[in-house]
């Protein structure tokens, strides 16, 4: 696997006076009887912002590995690596520091997850880093921007497909014969993928993107299913667009992240998705959660902080309505589980429910 520090083991963030000093170490575990990293997370510190560090490593522990590091992550790693199923389905997992900037992390985590067969991925990651929570797009666009950029990413994969089956086309019959003697169609191979950037139904171009000091980068799968990969030529798909195209696009918080304008600091809207929060169940019992909402649905976990295992939730959202949540466990194997939440003065609470009892939950 490729080192994600370029073998630089801590590397110390400090940019303009109200920078968060950062400093990343390696989490890693090797294959066994070998000097082969087989899985490798980043663990961050701050002295002057340890919360903010917290939260950031909380996020990409329960996030990527299903599990709370707890007080010895390099343990906790280890152990989920030797257990049967601790690390089930997750075959590979390394990162890359993107970018490191005054109010922003970015970070991809690239790993390989194995069901019926087995995929590479990269999952791209921006984090604030006053707060440690995740930045989503939502967060720092507009919703005329989030159109906007959505359309600009439909016309870039829709012309790199058109472009290169013109291409191929316009090449002699000879060179487009591969190695069967066989013509391929590339015009048939990519036509529904084709067909699908045309359709503005489709609004799931801007879900993954990817930050540094020049670019915003949105990154899209491939047109082929596993079966047909190795017949796709163009494989996955990136749009880099200039961050300074994003001016006019950008809400007061994203202002606040990614211009160099000298203005008060503005606070993301209150919401659950794609971020960690800490809280209490009952009088004292510590808990985390790390819920998503994708359009109409919300997947996650909560946690107890003194077993750091997941305990699978899920439920309906809206990204319109921050306001209400219900979500429910999704084990067959335990008795079901439901939290409500509200938001009330600033904080989620309201209760959590099981087998006939009822007590009250809430997060900072």
């Amino acid at each position: 696997m490729k080192g994600s520090l370029s073998g630089v083991a801590l590397m110390l963030l400090s940019v303009g006076a109200s920078a968060t000093q950062l400093q990343i170490s390696n989490i890693d575990y090797l294959y066994p009887d070998s000097t082969i990293t087989q899985y490798r997370l980043p663990w961050f510190s701050s002295p002057d912002n340890p919360i903010a560090a917290k939260r950031i490593n909380d996020y990409l522990f329960s996030t990527f590995i299903f599990h709370l590091p707890g007080k010895d992550p390099q343990a906790t790693l280890n152990q989920l690596a030797k257990t049967e199923h601790g690390m089930e389905g997750i075959e590979t997992l390394d990162y890359h520091v993107q970018y490191l900037g005054k109010n922003i992390l970015a970070i991809d985590i690239l790993g390989e997850w194995c069901g019926a067969y087995c995929e590479a991925y990269t999952e791209p990651v921006v984090f604030d880093l006053s707060t440690g929570y995740r930045v989503t797009l939502e967060q720092i666009i507009t919703n005329n921007g989030m159109d906007t950029l959505a359309t600009k990413v439909r016309k870039d994969i829709s012309d790199k497909i058109s472009t290169f089956v013109a291409q191929q086309k316009a090449l002699p019959a000879e060179k487009q014969r591969d190695e069967d003697g066989v013509i391929m169609d590339y015009e048939a191979f990519y036509a529904e993928c084709l067909a699908r950037t045309k359709n503005p139904d489709f609004t799931d171009y801007t879900d993954r993107y990817s930050l540094n000091e020049k670019n915003i980068t949105f990154l899209n799968g491939r047109c082929s299913n596993h079966a047909n990969q190795a017949l796709d030529d163009l494989g996955d798909f990136q749009t880099p667009l200039p961050v300074s195209s994003l001016n006019e696009m950008l809400t007061p918080y994203g202002k606040t992240l990614l211009t160099n304008e000298p203005r008060q600091r503005t606070a993301p809207l209150p919401g659950l998705s794609d971020r960690v929060l800490y809280g209490t169940l009952g009088k004292n019992t510590r808990i985390v959660l790390n819920v998503s909402c994708q359009r109409s649905y919300i997947q996650g976990a909560y946690f107890y902080e003194k077993y750091g295992a997941a305990i699978g939730l899920s439920g309906k959202c809206s990204p319109e309505n921050t306001q209400h949540y219900e979500l429910t466990t999704s084990s067959n194997e335990a008795p079901a589980e439901k939290i409500v939440l509200d938001l009330k003065e600033g904080r989620y609470q309201g209760n959590w429910q099981s087998g006939g009892k009822t007590l009250p939950v809430q997060f900072d």
